[in-house]
């Protein structure tokens, strides 16, 4: 692996134009599935029935409440990595600056799905998307 001091020498003189397109995220298909997901979750947040601000709106109506006091303290806290994450996919659909489908979406949603298989195995499926 080459170290970085050699990176930085080899690239030190990269035109900002070429440093723009370096972090330009390439367009790519994405499965069927994964299409569809992204604009189901994005279509409830701009329905503003889901706010990626307020984990509290994840939830189906009443399925919040009947988890045990010890549950919920533990949805709260997984609540907060999955509302980024949610946050982040949401963002890079809705983007004018990103395609609306990439490699780099379609592992977005792949993180997502496993923080919400993860959370759906402990609690159930009480989540909106």
């Amino acid at each position: 692996m080459a170290d970085m001091a050699s990176l930085y020498e080899q690239h030190k003189d990269l035109s900002e134009h070429k440093q723009v397109q370096a972090g330009i995220s390439p367009a790519g298909d994405m499965g069927h599935v994964h299409t569809s997901f992204v604009k189901t979750i994005a279509q409830l947040v701009k329905d503003g029935k889901v706010n990626v601000f307020v984990p509290a709106t994840f939830y189906k109506e009443g399925e919040y409440e009947k988890l045990s006091e010890s549950a919920r303290s533990q949805a709260d806290l997984a609540m907060i990595n999955m509302a980024d994450q949610l946050r982040h996919v949401v963002d890079y659909f809705l983007s004018e600056k990103t395609p609306d489908a990439s490699p780099q979406l379609e592992q977005m949603i792949e993180q997502l799905w496993q923080m919400k298989e993860r959370f759906e195995t402990k609690h159930g499926t009480i989540l909106k998307f």
